[in-house]
């Protein structure tokens, strides 16, 4: 039997719907990724999220760049959830209904901790993930924004 959908959760999976611009940094000084994401219901309880954009590395490389992810309502948990041959895979992260919601995801030697701060939602939110394992060492910092609320930002009002 499926746990019980929270208020909070569900209320915090709704907002996440439609279409986001994004800007994320890796550091240190590595480079950015600018584009747009978009959730779009799968199911009551399942969003596919996909994001497209620009990547610019610090050395000089710029291409075109891509992920997706499934974002699965469970109980008063939403799971980040990767995309493993064209379905819901494993569960990269488990985010509480809070606000700010911090889990650990090891991937063989990796260690993926992400923050995920939901509180501007429906208008925006962060995600921060640290990275760290033999071959990597860094931190991305993603604000996502609601088109309309970039357009608020950049006009100055």
């Amino acid at each position: 039997m499926a746990a019980e959908v929270s208020h909070a959760a569900a209320q915090a999976f709704a907002h996440l719907v439609g279409q986001w611009r994004l800007r994320r940094a890796f550091e240190p000084g590595i480079g950015t990724f600018t584009g747009t994401a978009v959730f779009s219901p799968v199911s009551a309880e399942l969003l596919h999220y996909r994001e497209d954009g620009e990547l610019h590395l610090a050395g000089g490389h710029r291409g075109a760049a891509w992920r997706e992810y499934r974002y699965v309502l469970a109980g008063a948990e939403i799971h980040v959830c990767f995309v493993e041959d064209g379905t819901t895979g494993r569960v990269l992260h488990r985010l509480q209904a809070a606000q700010v919601s911090t889990d650990v995801h090891l991937c063989v030697a990796d260690t993926y901790t992400g923050r995920y701060d939901l509180g501007g939602l429906p208008g925006s939110f962060t995600v921060e993930m640290d990275v760290h394992g033999p071959a990597k060492d860094y931190r991305t910092h993603t604000v996502y924004t609601r088109p309309s609320l970039d357009r608020v930002l950049s006009e100055g009002y």
